[in-house]
């Protein structure tokens, strides 16, 4: 795809891909990208933000086109949307792909539009995959930046919009039109608000729904841009600081969604390998956290480079979950302290307890060179500099992603008061592109149980496991019995 007319030809191409086009591996990853995204929604729920968002919708007007989960309500389309991706992205729990974390957006809209419109399940995993791959490719283009991962709010722009094209049936012109008017307005969180507030929580919450609404304007007729991607004052060029066109390349031929990974744990996946090597060390070796002397993490630039961002908010037992979701220190103090990382550890008293503080504050973190060097072996996106001048190149037209890892590797030691220690080291997380198809199926219907249990009969969160994991069969009476067994009367 050459730089000319990027924005009408991905217009082009969702209006016109059939889900015969989508090789069989893409669609079983967007199932596990449901029921990780509908997990996430769950344990959105119980979080005080997540209580916070329910109480503010709830004084809103109402309406019966989409169902707030897990509770039911019915509200306005755009209202659902909101209060469901809010409560997706209130632990930063959700899914991601190279680069962005989609499902905030393909997910939750398609859902909620399946719902007062009605899609069939293969029309529904058809419109989630469109919008996972042009969503990511935004990411990609501008991944030299001053944003990052869920930064990237404009995707959800996109992906609202998309999504709410295809469902209305917008040919290219009228698809390319909703894409204009979505992203004539792309969002920029500022990083105070990002990592020392709640703010992060409303991030696809506040242009999932702009998104939708761009689509149904450009169903009535209302212009928007036609190069809005690619143009010189467009969206890439003003975003990235050296954009990457090359992003756009390979649609429909090398798919984003091989990338797909599903976090096991609430919190940036840059300390997914960490949390994952300190849960191995304690469940081994019996840890008692009260004797440890001291924790060293060996992790990657990615891994040290956000932990330094939300350094500046962190206000000890007094810090937000949204500023903790990236700090090493703490996770894995208290993934030491309670054997585990849910959203629990997240609550206002867990956070308050002065002894994980102490136990934070033995906690040291190091750039580790090896996990550095294969994560830059496995970098998409190259250096190409020339006599002094660095540039970078992302071609994915010709890339395999097939194979592709998601290399956050960490080496964690566990040095006790006694002289023993202990160590471990891994390089790409549980549920994380790389690992086996087997081994992340079971990672997200685990997550799905894990985070249901509170709000769903067992029987009712099987057959939305079977429901998701058989969907490209349902119908779309069967897609909107979905979303009656994901929610309960007792949430």
């Amino acid at each position: 795809m050459s730089n000319a007319r990027v924005t009408e030809r991905i217009a082009a191409w969702v209006a016109q891909t059939r889900f015969e086009d989508i090789p069989r591996r893409v669609i079983e990853e967007a199932k596990n990208q449901i029921l990780s995204v509908l997990a996430a929604v769950h344990a959105g729920h119980f979080s005080e933000a997540g209580k916070v968002v329910t109480k503010a919708l709830r004084d809103w007007p109402a309406g019966k086109d989409a169902t707030f989960i897990p509770t039911g309500e019915r509200m306005p389309l755009h209202t659902a949307i909101m209060g469901n991706a809010a409560l997706s992205m209130a632990l930063d729990y959700d899914d991601y792909l190279f680069a962005g974390h989609t499902g905030h957006s393909s997910v939750l809209v398609t859902l909620a539009l399946a719902e007062k419109i009605g899609v069939s399940g293969k029309d529904f995993l058809l419109i989630q995959t469109l919008a996972n791959e042009v969503g990511g490719r935004l990411g990609a283009a501008v991944v030299l930046g001053p944003h990052n991962g869920q930064q990237w709010s404009f995707i959800h722009l996109a992906g609202g919009a998309l999504a709410t094209a295809r469902v209305l049936g917008l040919d290219a012109a009228r698809t390319c039109a909703a894409l204009g008017l979505a992203l004539g307005q792309p969002t920029c969180p500022l990083r105070p608000a990002f990592f020392g507030s709640d703010a992060k929580v409303l991030l696809a919450a506040m242009t999932a729904p702009t998104g939708v609404q761009a689509a149904q304007f450009a169903a009535a007729g209302l212009q928007g841009f036609d190069a809005i991607i690619e143009h010189e004052d467009g969206l890439v060029r003003s975003l990235g600081t050296q954009p990457l066109m090359g992003a756009f390349e390979g649609l429909g031929r090398v798919w984003l969604s091989d990338t797909l990974s599903f976090k096991n744990y609430p919190g940036c996946a840059y300390i997914d390998t960490a949390i994952d090597c300190v849960l191995a060390l304690v469940r081994q070796h019996n840890i008692d956290a009260r004797k440890v002397k001291s924790v060293h993490v060996g992790a990657g630039p990615l891994t040290l480079g956000m932990d330094a961002l939300a350094a500046p908010y962190l206000r000890g037992v007094d810090s937000l979950p949204s500023t903790l979701n990236f700090t090493v220190g703490y996770n894995v103090a208290v993934a030491l302290s309670d054997r585990e990382l849910t959203a629990r550890q997240f609550s206002r008293e867990r956070i308050r307890d002065a002894a994980v503080w102490e136990l934070a504050r033995r906690v040291t973190v190091d750039l580790d060179e090896a996990m550095a060097d294969r994560m830059r072996e496995r970098a998409l996106v190259r250096s190409v500099g020339e006599g002094g001048e660095e540039r970078w190149q992302l071609d994915l037209g010709t890339v395999d992603l097939a194979g592709f890892k998601a290399s956050f590797g960490a080496r964690v030691r566990v040095d006790m008061e006694d002289g023993k220690h202990f160590e471990a080291e891994q390089e790409v997380p549980f549920g994380g592109a790389g690992r086996s198809a087997d081994e992340r199926r079971r990672s997200v219907e685990e997550k799905f149980r894990r985070e249901t249990r509170y709000t769903l009969r067992k029987e009712k969160m099987e057959r939305a496991i079977d429901l998701v994991l058989h969907l490209d069969q349902a119908n779309a009476a069967q897609v909107r019995e979905l979303v009656r067994l994901c929610c309960s009367e007792r949430a």
